[in-house]
């Protein structure tokens, strides 16, 4: 009896639909269609001409008079002298990366302990060994002497 009760309403035991029925889901909303989505690309088409006619009115609007001091780099009042490209020692970029790196080790590390509970021992043998992954890194970037700030030995 509940069986055919729910071959009737089109809904399967688990709460979806069954295939080919066209009744609505349990929240009652019906399927996207046509309708909502020609809507939604009015919706588009308007917000794209509203922001094609604001970009056109600043620019033919908002007049522009170059000069010399208009188009300097401000620097907090500084005039700058010499030119803008200098050369970084490499350090400052192996720096940055290393934060990265670490600041990911982190992230993982960190979502790790917050489910440790629910991870066990498994859990605890991958990040054990994705540790142990950045650790050899690590020590491989020290043996290279990757880390170092100083002048270097010839």
């Amino acid at each position: 009896m509940i069986l055919t009760a729910i071959a009737q309403t089109g809904m399967s035991l688990s709460g979806g639909l069954l295939a080919g029925s066209r009744t609505t889901g349990l929240s009652g909303e019906r399927p996207t269609g046509l309708p909502e989505l020609a809507s939604f690309g009015v919706y588009a088409l308007m917000v794209l001409v509203i922001l094609g006619l604001l970009m056109f009115l600043t620019t033919w609007l908002g007049g522009r008079k170059p000069s010399p001091e208009k188009d300097m780099p401000y620097e907090s009042g500084v005039i700058p002298t010499g030119s803008a490209r200098l050369r970084l020692p490499v350090q400052f970029y192996l720096v940055a990366i290393f934060f990265i790196i670490f600041d990911l080790e982190a992230v993982f590390v960190y979502s790790w302990a917050v489910a440790f509970d629910l991870l066990g021992r498994q859990g605890f043998a991958y990040i054990s060994f994705f540790i142990g992954a950045l650790l050899i890194g690590l020590v491989y970037i020290w043996k290279k002497k990757g880390l170092q700030w100083g002048p270097r030995e010839k």
